[in-house]
């Protein structure tokens, strides 16, 4: 069975809009027989993003970026950046993202919506670095990282909505300027939810000039019971703490 919705454009086959995920749908046939269709979305919608930058002596960061958004995430971006021009959004991610400066942006199968919908650009950044005596500390995902717990409440009686499954990744190569060596780097680690509600995983290495680190948060089901919320919060708490750890270079 595969499930489809005409009335929007960039819905895909068994990628329905939000506004049709309720639950569940009712199949009926030719012949008057009906039954129930779960409408709620299985496979994952992915999130990919590589970044590759170079840091120098003055903490001046210039690098180069790679989006790939899939299924939901394709068709969410692409409803989000429809009727806006390019340097207007380029504009709004440059404020939104630490004053960065974008260069050489492309979007690629913006309107082929089978195919995933891919952004590149380059980057330069004059604040991304902290500098504390002879030490230098940086932010590994940079403009990416998430400081905020969305899950305040101590309590929570309805369930969490994502909508869909989702996977979002991080590959990061990071060059170090020369003169400096890495005194202090997070330390790899890994969180799981119990009855496989989702992960995340931070794996991290360091090798002469170079940092190479691979980022993932996953949730594998798209609405999560209210009797998870607390453990739902925990793991988002320890997923932020190890996010906003901060490497840090010694002048050497």
């Amino acid at each position: 069975m595969i499930l489809l919705d005409a009335t929007n454009k960039f819905s895909t086959p068994n990628v329905l809009p939000f506004r049709d995920l309720n639950w569940m749908g009712r199949l009926i046939r030719k012949d008057g027989t009906s039954e129930e269709v779960d409408l709620m979305p299985k496979k994952a919608s992915n999130d990919y993003i590589t970044m590759m930058y170079a840091i120098d002596a003055s903490g001046k960061i210039t690098g180069k970026l790679r989006r790939q958004r899939t299924d939901h995430n394709a068709m969410s971006f692409r409803s989000e950046v429809e009727n806006i021009k390019e340097e207007e959004y380029l504009e709004k991610l440059e404020n939104e993202n630490e004053k960065i400066e974008i260069a050489d942006y492309s979007r690629t199968n913006e309107k082929d919506v089978q195919l995933p919908i891919i952004e590149t650009c380059s980057f330069t950044g004059t604040n991304l670095c902290e500098f504390i005596g002879e030490k230098m500390y940086i932010n590994p995902l940079l403009f990416f990282t998430k400081e905020h717990n969305p899950f305040k409440q101590e309590k929570r009686e309805y369930p969490i909505d994502y909508g869909f499954p989702f996977l979002d990744k991080y590959s990061i190569i990071i060059d170090i300027p020369e003169g400096y060596v890495v005194e202090t780097l997070p330390k790899s680690t890994q969180l799981d939810m119990e009855d496989n509600i989702g992960s995340f995983k931070f794996i991290s290495n360091a090798s002469g000039n170079k940092i190479q680190l691979s980022i993932s948060h996953q949730i594998n089901t798209p609405i999560v019971s209210s009797e998870y919320y607390s453990m739902l919060k925990g793991y988002y708490q320890g997923m932020i703490a190890k996010e906003t750890e901060k490497i840090v270079l010694k002048k050497v």
